[in-house]
């Protein structure tokens, strides 16, 4: 009886374990914040697992290995107990057939219930996980600190994968709202195209110094304007006589001005601001739309400038090209 007790604890824990891991990482986290926020104490756990993944992986990973062992040392207690003779083979035998049920109720149909109510499942198998972890603390803290020093040996910071996750889960959320109904189309290329700037930076943007197509400061508005009609521009850089970059102005101004005269000459302009050669896509579009800018100078570490920056080509990326010139 222990053997067969054994056995069917291992294989309970194999299937609860299996179901946590892939319905870990298919719940949504926003829904454990708001749980959270309004006094949910598995909601909390949740949470506080999700920011601590190293701790949730190897409580998951040795509660696995547990469970496997204990599968296998009860099958061979159960062939002891019912066979007094020499048992290797007929234990070995129990051992593969065992195999397709321990695939079936303790790995495959697990993650299937977990992956269509993982929100549910998660919340109900909760204070057991927080047992098997208090119990298995010594152990998961040894691979914490085992998962810490590869961080810092390999330079992966756990920050940068939690942010991935998190952006994962937003995605996820806007395509179940685009499925819903809640969302349309446009709306959902919005969301994915914004997803996707996160990940890229201003090398394929930027506008290298060399190839910046600009206006000389004293030119005539007229030249100006078409200038900016020919290469389709909504701000136009201006250069000093020397060459030197002194600013930006706008297309929209250029007409006031030229509602002057012909005589109307570009001398007043806007200034940029500087962005960092490493910033990403979607963060130099935040900083240019707040700070009300249309070009950006790019600078490297020492502060050079590498190029230019214009929010037409960052809303291109954003808009796809449809919605080009959109302001706020």
């Amino acid at each position: 009886m222990i053997g067969i007790f054994l056995l069917l604890l291992g294989l309970g824990m194999s299937a609860l374990f299996s179901g946590s891991e892939t319905g870990f990482y298919r719940a949504t986290r926003a829904r454990w914040i708001l749980d959270g926020k309004a006094g949910d104490r598995r909601s909390r756990m949740l949470l506080w697992w999700a920011n601590n993944p190293a701790v949730f992986v190897s409580n998951i990973l040795i509660g696995n290995n547990l469970a496997n062992y204990l599968i296998t040392f009860g099958a061979v207690l159960a062939v002891q107990s019912w066979l007094t003779e020499d048992s290797e083979s007929v234990e070995l035998a129990a051992a593969v057939a065992l195999a397709p049920i321990v695939f079936i109720y303790g790995e495959s149909l697990p993650k299937q219930l977990f992956l269509q109510a993982p929100n549910r499942l998660l919340r109900f198998v909760v204070p057991f996980l927080v047992l098997v972890n208090l119990l298995l603390l010594p152990a998961v803290a040894i691979l914490w600190c085992l998962g810490r020093v590869l961080e810092t040996i390999v330079g992966k910071s756990p920050e940068r994968i939690r942010s991935r996750l998190a952006r994962q889960e937003l995605i996820n959320i806007f395509r179940e709202g685009h499925t819903a109904g809640l969302l349309a189309p446009v709306q959902m290329t919005l969301a994915q195209n914004f997803f996707d700037m996160v990940e890229k930076t201003l090398d394929q943007v930027v506008i290298p110094l060399n190839r910046v197509v600009s206006i000389r400061q004293g030119s005539s508005v007229a030249e100006a304007l078409e200038l900016a009609k020919r290469h389709r521009l909504q701000s136009l850089p201006v250069v000093a006589k020397t060459g030197q970059l002194l600013g930006y102005v706008r297309v929209e101004e250029l007409y006031l001005q030229g509602a002057a005269g012909p005589q109307a000459m570009v001398n007043q302009f806007r200034s940029f601001v500087s962005i960092a050669q490493q910033t990403s896509l979607a963060q130099s579009l935040i900083e240019m739309r707040s700070a009300e800018v249309e070009m950006a100078l790019v600078v490297d570490e020492q502060q050079q400038p590498r190029g230019l920056l214009s929010l037409q080509r960052l809303e291109e990326q954003l808009f796809g090209g449809a919605l080009v010139g959109w302001r706020k």
